[in-house]
């Protein structure tokens, strides 16, 4: 929709404000997740794969558009959070660099025991968190690190280090949003993930939990090829 101003100039109108959008994006997934408690079996099979089609329609079209853009047309665009919010949400925003180097020698004297178990070809080290401020609680973060997307939250008081990448459909879930101790995924109703292990609600592939522990320096450390133990409550 558009007005016309006295100079005849036409206005654009009816757009939202980048924290309208947010907002937006906050009860879009709200919405999307409560359609996994559909109990009809067969009006829930119809509604996901009608959802599937229109998503299949996006991403095919989204592709297309995109490889028409000239060189440094898609970095110039992804700066508006809305434009940001939809390329990630089909895979087409440009590869970050990484937000933090390895580090190997930050782990104090005193420390309970270095990391000596190798899983592949590197390592187990810890790494520190890209972050101004350790996450407060509620609070949840996406970190581009040199191991990869790394998911970096508070929950019931324990900072938690989760791999970004959904399992599922196999995409950084950049969008995502926490809900209390659970993780919505942004790219499907009804993915989502425990925070405390991992586990993906309702079953499937969970997410690689990773220990995590601060420095005497107050940096949010991150264990890489170590077990990880996690601590949920006893009833």
């Amino acid at each position: 929709m558009t007005i016309s101003d006295e100079s005849g100039r036409q206005g654009l109108v009816g757009y939202r404000t980048n924290e309208e959008w947010q907002d937006l994006v906050a009860q879009a997934g709200s919405m999307l997740t409560s359609l996994d408690e559909i109990e009809d079996e067969d009006v829930k099979a119809r509604v996901f794969g009608a959802m599937d089609g229109v998503d299949a329609l996006h991403r095919e079209a989204l592709h297309r558009l995109v490889r028409l853009f000239k060189e440094g047309v898609l970095e110039q665009v992804i700066t508006d959070p809305a434009i940001n919010t939809l390329m990630g949400m089909y895979d087409l925003l440009p590869p970050d660099e990484p937000a933090c180097q390895k580090v190997w020698d930050f782990i104090p004297p005193d420390a309970d025991a270095e990391p000596t178990e190798l899983f592949g070809q590197d390592p187990a080290h810890w790494s520190p968190a890209p972050l101004d401020n350790l996450p407060e609680e509620g609070e949840a973060f996406i970190c581009q690190m040199e191991e990869g997307s790394v998911l970096v939250s508070r929950v019931d008081g324990q900072h938690l280090a989760l791999e970004a990448n959904c399992p599922t459909h196999n995409d950084v879930m950049t969008t995502g949003r926490l809900d209390g101790v659970s993780w919505l995924c942004p790219h499907g109703p009804g993915c989502s993930y425990d925070m405390r292990n991992g586990a993906r609600l309702g079953g499937g592939n969970g997410l690689e939990c990773f220990p995590t522990k601060t420095d005497v320096k107050g940096r949010l450390l991150i264990g890489f090829g170590m077990p990880f133990e996690p601590i949920m409550p006893s009833f």
